[in-house]
């Protein structure tokens, strides 16, 4: 499954591996989100 992608340098999303305006390479534009330890349990 290919994943969205967002270039960080001209701010455009793909779902290449190259920004297709600027060339760079881009990041992935999903929020991941982190496991916090020690972290106290919602209610």
């Amino acid at each position: 499954m290919t994943k969205l992608k967002k270039c960080a340098q001209c701010n455009s999303y793909t779902l290449k591996n190259k920004c297709s305006k600027c060339k760079k390479e881009p990041k992935d534009a999903h929020y991941k989100f982190i496991k916090i330890r020690n972290a106290p349990n919602s209610k």
